[in-house]
C-alpha cells in the first residue's frame, strides 16, 4: 500500500471529521425541499427533468435578484396555478406559485380563498409567525401570511391593488438559517 494513501486513512480514521464525502466520510443533510420534490440549489436541468410538464423560461422576470429559468402549468388544492422556479448564483432558490382562477370583481370569495389557502399551508407548516388581515375600510383588499420553518420561508400574499387581483404563494430559501451554502 502507498504510504501516502495510507498515512490519509490512518489520519481519516483519526480525524473523521475531515474524511471527504468521496473516501466515505460523512455527508451533509440534503438540501431543504422546497415544493412537490424541488430542492434549493437544483440546477434548471434537474427541475426539467423532474417536471416533464415545465418548460424552459427564456426571458423569465426576476425575483429579489435571482431570474426565472423555468414554469409550468399546475394544480394546487383544486386550483390552477403557474409555478416559476427562480434561480441564483447556487442554483433554484424560489418557487412561486401564481393561482390562475382569482378574478375580478369578486373580494370576499377571494378572500376565503385566500384563507384556505392559509389553512392548508398552516396544517403542513403550523401556525404563521404572522398574518395581516384584511381592513373592512379599505378600498383596496388584501391579506398575507409568512412562515418559516428551517431553512424554507413561505409568503401567502393577496392583492386587489391593480387588476387583475392576485392570489401567489412563494416558498424561497430562509438565509438566516440556511446559512452560506445556498
Amino acid at each position: 500500500m502507498n504510504p501516502s494513501l495510507f498515512a490519509l486513512i490512518a489520519l481519516a480514521a483519526w480525524m473523521p471529521s475531515w474524511v471527504p464525502p468521496w473516501l466515505g466520510g460523512p455527508r451533509g443533510a440534503p438540501p431543504t425541499e422546497i415544493w412537490r420534490g424541488t430542492r434549493f440549489g437544483m440546477t434548471a436541468g434537474q427541475v426539467l427533468r423532474l417536471f416533464p410538464a415545465a418548460r424552459a423560461t427564456v426571458a423569465g422576470g426576476s425575483l429579489a435578484g435571482d431570474v426565472e429559468g423555468a414554469s409550468m402549468l399546475t394544480r394546487v388544492a383544486d386550483h390552477d396555478a403557474l409555478a416559476h422556479f427562480f434561480f441564483g448564483k447556487k442554483g433554484l432558490s424560489t418557487v412561486e406559485l401564481d393561482i390562475l382562477d382569482v378574478e375580478q370583481g369578486r373580494s370576499a370569495a377571494n378572500l376565503v380563498e385566500a384563507h384556505q389557502f392559509g389553512d392548508l399551508l398552516a396544517q403542513k407548516y403550523g401556525s404563521a409567525q404572522t398574518c395581516a388581515s384584511p381592513q373592512a375600510q379599505a378600498l383596496v383588499q388584501s391579506y398575507s401570511c409568512r412562515w418559516t420553518t428551517g431553512a424554507l420561508h413561505i409568503e401567502l400574499e393577496y392583492r386587489e391593488a391593480a387588476p387583475p387581483p392576485t392570489l401567489t404563494v412563494t416558498y424561497r430559501v430562509n438565509v438566516d438559517a440556511a446559512g452560506s451554502g445556498l
